[in-house]
């Protein structure tokens, strides 16, 4: 058994109405673990682990979702779904199954991302979800996020957005935020690029889009300490070949990041 399984389940906020005991806390962590072993996923065991311990921590009374965007293989998927089938959540599921949309010039020459990149068929994730998690939770939502998650129309409780690039970052908080619940989350995984993790801090941007302050994200340019070392910036990865930046991050709705200290107009 991953000793990160007892370090990030050992909560006291668990909901009791959840009845989950210890023994039951560890067959979700090493089923998840075991998982990740025989799926080929581009997020390890314990951020979805993280994502589970957040849902098993939110009260049943809170009405909402789970959204995944961007499945890849299945393998997040199906350890979330095994999360959503505890607590009792739908978790819909978008991407486009056609790879990557249109990216930049610098995404391309800097992450080597391409359109089409990551392309995975429908059929093979839904056959993934049905052998190793619970697909009967599952929703499948097929195409480009913003042409499907404008329809976003149910309260969230929580997402989880590995989408790679920027435009799709847009889109997917532009449109899931106003859904998401109080204290709900919004979590990444490119953590680490710090050019990417700004919009959570753009005051710009959450004026423009959302009439909102930004929240801040948890986890900014490391990722939650899940038993990683790294010192960064990730453009020296390659001069620190033992250093390997951290998984996930999240945005919790309710926080705010607003720098509100201005000495000038205290004065006043």
């Amino acid at each position: 058994m991953p000793i990160n399984v007892f370090f990030i389940l050992d909560s006291r906020a668990i909901h009791p109405s959840y009845r989950i005991p210890w023994w039951r806390r560890l067959a979700l962590g090493w089923k998840m673990f075991i998982n990740t072993t025989k799926i080929p996923t581009a997020t390890p065991y314990q951020a979805h682990l993280v994502m589970a311990l957040k849902l098993l921590e939110m009260s049943p009374d809170v009405p909402g979702d789970v959204v995944e965007c961007g499945s890849y293989r299945g393998g997040s998927t199906a350890n979330l779904s095994l999360i959503c089938q505890i607590v009792g959540r739908r978790l819909r599921v978008y991407d486009s199954f056609a790879g990557l949309p249109e990216t930049t010039p610098l995404e391309q020459q800097r992450f080597a991302y391409y359109p089409g990149d990551y392309k995975v068929d429908l059929s093979e994730v839904q056959n993934t979800v049905q052998r190793y998690g619970a697909i009967d939770c599952c929703q499948f939502i097929k195409g480009w996020f913003k042409d499907t998650l404008p329809r976003l129309s149910t309260p969230v409780v929580l997402a989880f957005a590995d989408v790679d690039i920027k435009s799709s970052l847009h889109d997917c908080v532009k449109n899931i935020w106003p859904h998401l619940v109080e204290g709900g989350y919004i979590f990444i995984d490119e953590c680490h690029r710090i050019d990417y993790v700004s919009l959570f801090y753009s005051e710009r941007w959450w004026r423009t889009y959302l009439n909102a302050t930004p929240p801040g994200l948890i986890g900014a340019g490391t990722g939650l300490p899940l038993g990683k070392y790294y010192i960064g910036p990730d453009t020296e990865l390659s001069s620190h070949p033992r250093q390997k930046p951290s998984t996930a991050a999240y945005a919790r709705k309710g926080i705010s990041s607003l720098w509100d200290y201005y000495p000038e107009e205290s004065a006043q």
